[in-house]
């Protein structure tokens, strides 16, 4: 009777436990990040770090909004929007890039947003159901222009790995809102490609490493993450100089290494584009699957960095100097 009497005890509890736990919609993330204190109406929001949410497709969308030192609604400031790469998170993204930092010393607001499940529907067409993740941003970049004070001909996007090739995805979507992009070890989706029809010129600036693991520099499959198949540097560089009325032929620049760690690098800048924009692509030789000079958190799966390059500082500079003109 006790050994009973156990048995029943034991599948109650299970029970209970099972009702008080309901399985999400969604898997879980792979790590849950840890969310700033909840932000206040944008009136009363202070320098530093905020969360705010959208209710979009039915789905409670995070993000991370970070404004600079010094923030005053009495002037105009740059908008970054920046993309965390598969299984990240908008707080893992800020604190790879020390984008906060550099945003307190240039002056401009940060908005790092999440994917779902940690990840960014990004044209490779392998989420299924498609997230609705443009929708996402573009409704999101109206609310932040609505409720701070923005200068709208200086928003900006820059993203890595699978934010990266997102990244690509907003230049064919929203070349409307976006002035330039910025993409790290991420290249355009070849199911995108032949429906990429950018409503405006965009800027591109794009970091790629010949020794990366995981999104090849000569395009093909994608070894990590959800899958699907990129572009090579060279079509993806040529769609986008083709894109933006550029000059046939870019100007290669072998850039002479500040750092024997054995990577260099190779520039090759398409320009006479139309409405200010230019296409950049900085070659990494031998550099792996990473935002550099950060080193990969797996070097072994990743491959090595480079100090030769410095992703933030390349893509900020970019932005810089390309204001939307039209």
């Amino acid at each position: 009777i006790g050994i009973v009497l156990i048995i029943v005890l034991a599948g109650s509890l299970l029970a209970i436990r099972r009702r008080q736990k309901p399985s999400p919609p969604h898997p879980a993330p792979l790590e849950k990040p840890t969310i700033p204190p909840p932000s206040v109406p944008s009136g009363k929001l202070t320098p530093g770090a905020h969360t705010g949410s959208l209710v979009i497709d039915n789905l409670t969308r995070m993000y991370i909004l970070y404004l600079p030192a010094g923030y005053t609604p009495s002037k105009k400031y740059p908008l970054v929007a920046l993309f965390h790469g598969g299984s990240g998170s908008g707080e893992k993204i800020l604190a790879q890039t020390k984008f906060p930092a550099k945003a307190d010393q240039e002056g401009f607001i940060l908005v790092a947003p999440d994917g779902i499940d940690n990840h960014w529907d990004d044209g490779r067409d392998v989420i299924k159901p498609p997230i609705a993740d443009v929708l996402f941003i573009r409704t999101l970049v109206a609310d932040l222009a609505t409720r701070l004070s923005v200068d709208h001909a200086r928003i900006y996007s820059a993203g890595v790995s699978n934010g990266g090739i997102f990244s690509h995805r907003l230049a064919c979507e929203m070349a409307d809102v976006f002035a330039a992009i910025g993409a790290d070890v991420g290249s355009l989706a070849t199911n995108l490609a032949p429906r990429c029809n950018p409503a405006k010129a965009i800027a591109m600036a794009v970091i790629q490493g010949t020794d990366d693991p995981l999104i090849p520099i000569a395009g093909g499959p994608v070894t990590i993450g959800i899958g699907g198949n990129v572009e090579s540097a060279e079509r993806a560089m040529q769609l986008w100089a083709s894109k933006n009325g550029c000059e046939s032929q870019p100007r290669v620049t072998d850039i002479p290494p500040q750092v024997q760690d054995d990577t260099s690098v190779t520039k090759k800048h398409y320009s006479a584009c139309r409405e200010n924009s230019e296409v950049i692509y900085y070659i990494v030789h031998g550099m792996g699957h990473v935002w550099p000079p950060k080193s990969a958190v797996v070097a072994r799966r990743a491959g090595p960095s480079s100090q030769n390059i410095d992703a933030t500082e390349v893509f900020w500079d970019f932005f810089q100097a390309h204001p939307r003109r039209n």
